[in-house]
């Protein structure tokens, strides 16, 4: 899916500035403006319409009780989307630990994978990822580039690097775990990456 991109109250820093106060009705305004754009992008990534209205309430729950955050004065839509990343990440980590659930839910969500993997080839993202795997261990990154970008098998990597299948599998785990935190740290990074990434991790 797109970034999720939300275009700025126009009085957003004064309405900050008094929730931050603990001007509950600010805190109301800045609510009702971006809570149905952060439900939309939740929803088409966690597919489930209960499970995004209840991130979206965990996520605004998070600002009100961390209102005083410098963060959030320097920088709110960026703030409220880092807390989306994690609550979406959240939700795919506690999913790969409930079969029945994964399960369900790649049935649901099939063509979501596919749209996060097109995402891979957006400019912006192909930018973002180069600079998760520059970051990445000389044999993490080897081996991402074989499989991931080359298109290598396991057995086909590990007879170029002289490795075992199981070892390329192991560094391959570590390369997906070491960019996903790369991009839970990056403002920018989409959900689409995000969702790739916690999907594949442990894969």
């Amino acid at each position: 899916m797109a970034a999720c991109y939300m275009e700025s109250l126009q009085n957003e820093i004064l309405l900050v500035e008094a929730m931050q106060a603990g001007n509950e009705e600010a805190f109301s305004i800045l609510y009702r403006y971006y809570s149905p754009r952060l439900y939309i992008n939740i929803l088409s990534m966690v597919r489930d319409p209960l499970t995004a209205e209840e991130m979206v309430q965990e996520l605004f729950t998070r600002i009100w009780q961390k209102k005083e955050n410098k963060g959030i004065k320097e920088n709110f839509t960026g703030y409220m989307y880092r807390i989306a990343q994690h609550l979406v990440y959240d939700f795919f980590r506690k999913l790969k630990r409930d079969r029945r659930l994964q399960s369900a839910f790649r049935l649901l969500a099939g063509e979501q994978y596919e749209q996060a993997e097109y995402e891979l080839h957006d400019q912006q993202s192909s930018v973002i990822l180069q600079k998760a795997i520059e970051q990445l261990s000389t044999q993490q990154k080897k081996v991402y580039e074989l499989v991931k970008l080359e298109g290598y098998t396991y057995k086909k990597a590990a007879e170029t690097m002289g490795i075992s299948p199981l070892t390329v599998k192991e560094y391959l785990v570590a390369a997906h775990k070491s960019i996903r935190k790369f991009l839970l740290n990056h403002p920018d990074a989409t959900l689409g990456l995000l969702l790739y990434f916690a999907v594949q991790a442990g894969a």
